[in-house]
C-alpha cells in the first residue's frame, strides 16, 4: 500500500488496547499520532496546522467546515469514531469529494449504560450526599425510585431500545417519541408513543437520544421546562445544543428539586455556569468511554480506513459517499 498519511484527533485513542494503532502501523500508513501525546482535544489551531498534508483523518468530535476541510488539500477520508456526525459539513465533503465513515453500533451499549447510571445517580442525589458527607454533613436524603415511573425516551434509534430493554426489570411505564417510529418495536414492548409536550409534562424522567439537527437545536428551551415535573429527571447523554444551557441554568437555580445530568455540551471542554450548581451531574461526554466501545469504535474506524485504501488502490476512480 502507498503511504498514506492519517491524523489521528480523537482522544482517548488506544488508551487500553493497542490493537487498533498496530492495525494501521503493519498496514504501511504513516500516522500522526500526537494527539495521543496531547491527552486532549485539539484546539481548531492544532487541527489546522496537522490537516494540511494527511489523506485521512480518524475523527472525534471536533468540527470539520469549510474552514478547515479548505487547508485539507490532501484528505480524501473522514473515519470519525462513534455515531455523531453533527460536526461535519456535508456539503463541503461531498464538493470537496472527501470520504466520510463512522461507526455508528459500537458506542451503544457503553451510552445506555451511563444514562441508566444518571438515571439512578440523579434520582436518588448520589453526587449531592456525597459531597455532603465530605463536607460533614450526614444528609439521608429521600430520593425518587425509577420503579414504577414513567420514563420518558425521545430517539427510539439504536440506543433508545437499548434503554427500554434495560429499564424492563423495573416495571417503568415508557412514553417515546420518535421522528420514524419502529411501531412494531413500541408495540412488541407496550411502550406509549406520544408528542414530545406530553413526555414534558407527565415524565418523571426524560432522557434524550437524538442527533443534533437543525430542528433540534435548542429543542428544550424554558418554555419545555417549565412544562415539566418540578422534580422530574432530564438527561442528555447524546449532543451539546439541543438543550439550551443558559435556559437550563436559569431553570435549574429556580426549580431546585429538579435534577439533571448532562454528559454533552454545546462547547467542550465546557467551564461554564452550570458547574456551580447542586442539581446537575456533569461528566465530560464520556458516554461511549467504557473499554469495550472504545476498542469497538477505534477498531471500526481504522478498518474504514484500511478498506478505503485499500479500494480506492484497486479502482483510484471510485467516489465514497
Amino acid at each position: 500500500m502507498n503511504k498514506f498519511k492519517i491524523l489521528i484527533t480523537s482522544y482517548p485513542f488506544c488508551d487500553k488496547d493497542k490493537t487498533p494503532f498496530k492495525l494501521l502501523n503493519d498496514s504501511g500508513f504513516i500516522i500522526d499520532k500526537s494527539v495521543m501525546n496531547l491527552k486532549r482535544k485539539l484546539t481548531k489551531e492544532e487541527l489546522l496546522e496537522r490537516i494540511k498534508d494527511v489523506d485521512a483523518v480518524i475523527a472525534g468530535t471536533e468540527k470539520y467546515n469549510a474552514e478547515i476541510l479548505e487547508e485539507a488539500k490532501k484528505l480524501k477520508l473522514i473515519s470519525r469514531l462513534g455515531i455523531g456526525l453533527d460536526s461535519i459539513d456535508f456539503a463541503e465533503t461531498k464538493k470537496r469529494k472527501i470520504a466520510v465513515a463512522y461507526t455508528p453500533d459500537a458506542p451503544s451499549r457503553a451510552v445506555a449504560e451511563l444514562t441508566l447510571g444518571l438515571m439512578i445517580n440523579a434520582a436518588r442525589r448520589v453526587l449531592t450526599v456525597d459531597n455532603d458527607m465530605r463536607n460533614g454533613k450526614w444528609n439521608r436524603f429521600v430520593g425518587a425510585d425509577i420503579s414504577n415511573k414513567i420514563i420518558g425516551i425521545i430517539g427510539l434509534g439504536r440506543i433508545g431500545k437499548l434503554m427500554v430493554k434495560f429499564l424492563r426489570p423495573f416495571d417503568c411505564r415508557i412514553f417515546v417519541n420518535d421522528i420514524a417510529p419502529d411501531y412494531d418495536f413500541i408495540k412488541e414492548n407496550e411502550l406509549v408513543l406520544c408528542p414530545k409536550n406530553k413526555i414534558y409534562r407527565l415524565s418523571d424522567v426524560i432522557t434524550l437520544h437524538i442527533p443534533l439537527t437543525k430542528k433540534t437545536q435548542n429543542m428544550i428551551t424554558s418554555k419545555q421546562l417549565e412544562i415539566m415535573k418540578k422534580n422530574a429527571v432530564l438527561i442528555n447523554a447524546s449532543r451539546g445544543g439541543i438543550i439550551n444551557e443558559e435556559d437550563l441554568f436559569f431553570h435549574l437555580t429556580n426549580t431546585l428539586d429538579f435534577y439533571t445530568a448532562i454528559d454533552a455540551f454545546e462547547k467542550e471542554p465546557y467551564s461554564g455556569k452550570l458547574c456551580s450548581l447542586k442539581n446537575i451531574i456533569l461528566t465530560p461526554h464520556l458516554g461511549s468511554c467504557s473499554e469495550h466501545s472504545r476498542y469497538l469504535m477505534e477498531t471500526g474506524a481504522v478498518k474504514n480506513v484500511i478498506d478505503f485504501f485499500c479500494e480506492i488502490e484497486t479502482n483510484p476512480n471510485i467516489l465514497f459517499s
